[in-house]
């Protein structure tokens, strides 16, 4: 038995998370774009890369948030978008987790300082929910 309304609730899903995944890097990469400073300082406090690529980063890295971010909500090189974006998704998370495991007592980062310091786990869980967020996208396509 088929539900009329199942094809309009799985649109409706689709459109929510694009919104919501595109909303969440361009806003965090506004903010980092805003003090691409210290955005380098919390980069350099997860002890994985040097100085100079970290602070390379810093200055590109929030404008291919907001690009990706942008180019997912309005559906432009959507294809593109979500590979950017999952891509960013897996390397911020292989980023929180080896903070996590390490016990380093570091703010994530990930909007740089519009919202108080949330650490490392709860980041992590956001994180991992964003990533089943682009599974659905990926393999919901039309």
């Amino acid at each position: 038995m088929r539900f009329p309304a199942w094809p309009r609730l799985v649109e409706v899903s689709r459109l929510l998370m694009r919104i919501v995944l595109g909303a969440l890097f361009l806003l965090g990469g506004a903010a980092k774009a805003y003090d691409p400073g210290t955005f380098a300082t919390e980069i350099q406090r997860y002890n994985l890369i040097p100085w100079l690529p970290g602070a390379i980063a810093a200055v590109y890295l929030p404008w291919l948030e907001i690009l990706a971010g942008l180019l997912l909500i309005l559906r432009r090189f959507e294809r593109g978008a979500l590979l950017l974006i999952t891509c960013l998704l897996v390397v911020f998370t292989f980023a929180l987790a080896s903070a996590t495991f390490r016990g380093l007592g570091i703010d994530c980062g990930c909007f740089g300082k519009a919202f108080a310091a949330t650490g490392t786990i709860f980041p992590l869980i956001r994180n991992v929910l964003l990533l089943a967020f682009t599974a659905c996208l990926w393999f919901g396509r039309q």
